[in-house]
């Protein structure tokens, strides 16, 4: 019986053996981050940031400009924090599932879009182009059942008639324009009522627009739909901004903590100059400069087998999640470009938004290129990780309100800038971030020409204000 007893106590004992031993392989397979080959390890060890597919649709599917038309060339754009934003929006997503699952059909109009922005409705603008495929897991109906393209701006033109009927209108990336039958909004807003309230707040509450065509302002070669200010009053109230290092910076450890998330204790440190730390581990590799700009780059090799926008879309979420750089109150940061590279890589970049008004930022890249980066953020990725990041990190905060001079014509005449020199693209009211020394940062127009190039003209600040 005793000579039993030792039998099970040795069997028992190599079985613990080898179940630590697996939990050790599992753990230094984790840290070296290139994968397991014991995949049902993985859940233990892994430090990745959950996140559902709700999640990262919530935060990133949301417009870049949301407008409410009256049909007499009279627009006002609806910030995400005004009482109609979230159902006129929740509108155009009951629209688009209605598409993507064949429930309506879409097809080519002969309408112009120069003509159909004059219409009484809603206009969306995504602020990037947006893939069919991308737009289905946006949506969660899955791939559209029908032929849908590439767009990042639409609109739905409400019927006269009845409230909860209207028509959809797709503008394609190469200008076509697209149209459905009629459709029903079960949980329409009654956009007669929020007209008329538009309208009464045009004067202190809501800015109202026109269009450069409605005004029979633009040339041939400006966007139709591109909205300018020149309703009273005169002057308008706006945030003026401090754009800051963030507080982290000042510690390395904390700094550090930020970047690195919890994954802090793997990495190697090196300082270089007082002007910049490496965190390196394995094929990745952060740098972070003393003016808060933040690298990464991923030396092994990226999985071209063709991976969807959405799964690389995710891994881009996690990343930019596990990476806790505060952007201060009020803050967003928010999706304005997606690109398919080679094979399944793709570009996606980000922009920050505070108090609804975007903050375009133009910087020179620190990897010895000479370029310039127009976004915030922009990452490489692809199916299985990231791949490369170029981030500038900013703190921002509201210093206070003033009331600015916001006149489209004006502003140019103030820049001693010819109308016919430009030809436009497209508008932004917001703020721009061109140096690293800027650290005040108040609005203006931001004028993006056809050519590719920025206009920015500084709002005026009223006398005494």
């Amino acid at each position: 019986m005793g000579r039993e007893l030792k039998e099970r106590l040795k069997t028992i004992l190599i079985i613990v053996l080898i179940i630590t031993g697996l939990l050790q392989i599992g753990i230094l397979w984790s840290y070296q981050n290139q994968g397991s080959p014991f995949s049902f390890l993985l859940p233990l060890f892994s430090k990745e940031i959950q996140v559902s597919n709700e999640s990262i649709r919530e935060k990133l599917f949301v417009p870049n400009r949301l407008v409410v038309s009256n049909g007499e060339n009279d627009y006002w754009i609806i910030s995400e924090n005004q009482d109609f934003h979230g159902k006129f929006f929740s509108e155009v997503v009951a629209g688009l599932s209605k598409i993507a699952t064949g429930s309506t059909q879409l097809s080519v109009s002969d309408e112009k879009w120069e003509s159909i922005v004059t219409r009484r409705g809603i206009i969306v603008d995504f602020g990037f182009s947006m893939e069919p495929d991308l737009l289905g897991w946006f949506l969660g109906t899955g791939s559209p059942v029908q032929d849908i393209p590439r767009f990042s701006k639409l609109m739905v033109r409400r019927d006269i008639v009845r409230e909860d009927m209207g028509t959809i209108y797709i503008r394609s990336a190469d200008g076509t324009v697209y149209s459905t039958d009629q459709v029903r909004f079960e949980q329409a807003a009654n956009l007669s009522n929020v007209i008329n309230r538009l309208e009464e707040g045009s004067r202190n509450k809501y800015r109202r627009y026109k269009t450069l065509s409605g005004s029979r302002l633009n040339k041939a070669e400006d966007e139709p739909d591109i909205l300018y200010v020149v309703a009273s009053p005169r002057y308008w109230p706006y945030k003026v901004l401090s754009a800051n290092l963030p507080a982290e910076a000042d510690d390395e450890e904390t700094l550090a903590r930020a970047i690195l998330g919890e994954e802090e204790g793997r990495y190697n440190k090196y300082t270089y100059n007082g002007d910049m730390i490496q965190y390196t581990y394995g094929s990745n590799i952060y740098r972070y400069y003393s003016d808060g700009y933040l690298t990464y780059r991923y030396l092994g090799s990226a999985d071209t087998g063709g991976a969807k926008a959405s799964e690389a879309l995710m891994n881009t979420y996690k990343f930019i999640a596990r990476a806790n750089g505060p952007q201060g109150p009020g803050t967003e940061i928010v999706l304005s470009s997606v690109e398919r590279k080679v094979g399944g890589i793709y570009e996606f970049c980000f922009d920050y938004r505070v108090d609804g008004l975007a903050v375009i930022t133009e910087y020179m890249k620190k990897d010895g290129s000479g370029e310039k980066q127009d976004h915030a953020i922009r990452i490489l990725a692809d199916s299985k990780r990231v791949l490369e990041c170029d981030w500038l990190i900013r703190n921002f905060k509201i210093e206070r309100t003033r009331n600015y001079n916001d006149r489209l014509l004006e502003l140019l005449a103030n820049e001693n800038i010819l109308w016919r020199d430009i030809n436009i693209s497209g508008i932004d009211t917001g703020y721009y971030i061109r140096s690293n020394e800027d650290r005040t940062l108040e609005p203006a127009l931001i004028v993006s020409t056809r050519e590719g190039r920025r206009v920015y003209l500084d709002m005026i600040a009223e006398e005494g204000d």
